[in-house]
């Protein structure tokens, strides 16, 4: 199995959006209680990201005559990037959160108010 193709994603959403995500709270409120809430709402995405089940009906999704699910037919699902799932996104999206939120609040948790 190789990595590789996680390797994108994984700078994208836990390097990049993370920091961008943290710096932002932290510049603009220099507060503790926003990076605890923050570093909270980080791993919730995580565990329950993590916890979330496949499909759980027995009767699966329907399908249309051509095979296609009816919801991707009506556009009633949003189509972001078809290479990662929104299940990825979310899992490193909230992983990169928590962990900047760790990272400040061990290097600057004398300036935090």
């Amino acid at each position: 199995m190789t990595l590789k193709p996680l390797l994108e994603p994984v700078l994208l959403y836990t390097g990049l959006l993370g920091l961008l995500t943290v710096g932002t709270v932290y510049l603009a409120t220099h507060s503790l209680l926003y990076i605890l809430v923050l570093t909270a709402g980080g791993l919730l995405v995580v565990v329950l990201n993590g916890g979330t089940a496949g499909r759980t009906s027995l009767a699966g999704p329907e399908n249309s005559d051509e095979g296609e699910s009816e919801f991707e037919t009506t556009g009633l699902v949003p189509q972001t990037n078809p290479d990662t799932p929104l299940r990825l996104v979310l899992l490193l999206y909230g992983l990169g959160v928590f962990l900047w939120c760790l990272v400040v609040l061990a290097t600057l948790r004398n300036t935090l108010g």
